[in-house]
């Protein structure tokens, strides 16, 4: 199914598909934009997403998901190799960010 899905695509014109990722790449990316205030992981994985699609049609979108894990993957080895230090660091993030989400809803 996932093949005949994929063949399919790949056979729609170029005129449709490359406007169409365009559109649903760039929609996640605002959506992303538009929730990145709240607390938690807030628009970062609409941003991952919306590039990943982007990426499927653009070069430049693949340039720059590529960028994106080259640094996931540099933090995750600096982060096995630093455990204690990283966990305090991601401890002290999270306590400003619920911080930071408190006295921000508090003024509403």
């Amino acid at each position: 199914m996932k093949e005949k899905l994929k063949h399919s695509w790949s056979r729609t014109p170029t005129t449709v598909r490359k406007p169409l990722v365009l559109i649903v790449g760039l929609l996640f990316i605002i959506a992303s934009g538009l929730l990145g205030w709240l607390p938690g992981p807030g628009g970062i994985p609409l941003f991952l997403i919306g590039i990943a699609i982007l990426a499927t049609e653009f070069a430049w979108a693949h340039r720059i998901k590529v960028i994106i894990l080259d640094i996931i993957h540099l933090f995750g080895k600096w982060y096995r190799k630093h455990r204690i230090i990283g966990t305090i660091g991601l401890a002290l993030l999270s306590l400003t960010s619920l911080t930071l989400a408190y006295f921000a809803f508090k003024s509403w």
